[in-house]
């Protein structure tokens, strides 16, 4: 099996709540997509992560969800980074805050369930937007999970988290800037170390981040911040590391986190996230390691698979499709 990724077409991609401080302009008016960009910047991240050996898959959004093309969002994959094929793992649907993304819920759940994987939930009155906020740091003796909250997530969700999803405790980090409104845009895992924007989060995160992870922590600096190096796609694929970053991250920046051998990919997301506050990271929903053909698949979910990886659709629509 490969790394997986789940993506959303953009074609349906605007800018419709404004619901972070990228989406908007100095008069507060809500910025315009260029939908011929953002399908062509869409397409050559999705080679990028082809060629490094990385799977894949699409969901299709409706004309009203305009922000689903920032998958990352869709949820948590219990059990992602584990050896048991997917249909052993579980999604929890996230629980949108913001009222134009709420109905992604019921498109993501169906994928998942078509796809073969089982499907949780929890208290409905709990806003979480998965992944986005919950994320691990490390592999193996040295994996720490990490909690955030303070935009998109309740606190209330951490201690769930801790026991009825993760069975370990999480460090627990509150959001601080509005423009990092998911800890997945100030934070992002190595392996092992960690990118960390230390202003993105309260001064009592910032010394539970310290204590935590010390060494550990390779500090972003501003103006990698508001490039959002935090919301950069870590990916292991057999022995090769790769970070896909945004391309406006400076090239120093990207040959310091070279010299910790991981190959950094730069891939022009301008579109997302200059005009929807969404970078590499936000564009993907890490599936872990999944094959369209896996033990425990029935034929209708092995079927699906083949007809969502991209392969099959951009043979039946192109690459605009």
């Amino acid at each position: 099996m490969k790394p997986a990724v789940l993506m959303t077409h953009p074609r349906h991609f605007q800018i419709k709540g404004g619901a972070n401080p990228h989406t908007r302009n100095e008069d507060d008016s809500l910025k315009k997509v260029n939908p011929d960009a953002a399908i062509e910047q869409w397409n050559l991240y999705v080679d990028a992560l082809i060629d490094a050996g990385v799977d894949v898959y699409v969901i299709d959004a409706t004309g009203d969800l305009s922000g689903m093309v920032f998958a990352a969002n869709a949820g948590f994959l219990r059990g992602r980074l584990d050896p048991r094929p997917s249909p052993q793992k579980t999604f929890f649907p996230s629980h949108f805050r913001a009222e134009h993304r709420i109905a992604e819920k019921e498109r993501f759940v169906d994928f998942m369930e078509n796809f073969g994987i089982q499907i949780g939930d929890y208290p409905a009155q709990w806003h979480w937007e998965g992944e986005a906020d919950a994320f691990p740091i490390g592999r193996g003796g040295e994996q720490k999970w990490v909690f955030t909250y303070g935009f998109r997530s309740d606190p209330e969700v951490g201690d769930w988290l801790e026991s009825g999803v993760l069975d370990t405790e999480a460090v627990k980090l509150e959001l601080s800037d509005p423009r990092f409104y998911h800890g997945d845009t100030a934070l992002c895992d190595l392996g092992g170390p960690c990118l960390a924007y230390l202003e993105a989060f309260t001064e009592e995160a910032q010394e539970e981040l310290a204590a935590e992870f010390g060494d550990r922590i390779i500090e972003i600096e501003q103006e990698d911040a508001e490039q959002f190096l935090g919301n950069s796609f870590y990916v292991e694929v057999g022995e090769d590391r790769f970070l896909f970053c945004a391309a406006g991250v400076r090239k120093k920046t990207r040959d310091k986190i070279a010299e910790r051998g991981v190959e950094v990919i730069a891939v022009d997301v301008k579109e997302f996230f200059g005009k929807g506050g969404g970078g590499p990271k936000c564009l993907v929903f890490n599936l872990g390691n999944a094959s369209r053909t896996e033990a425990g698949l029935t034929e209708e979910q092995s079927a699906f698979r083949h007809a969502r990886h991209i392969e099959s659709v951009r043979r039946r629509r192109g690459r605009t499709g």
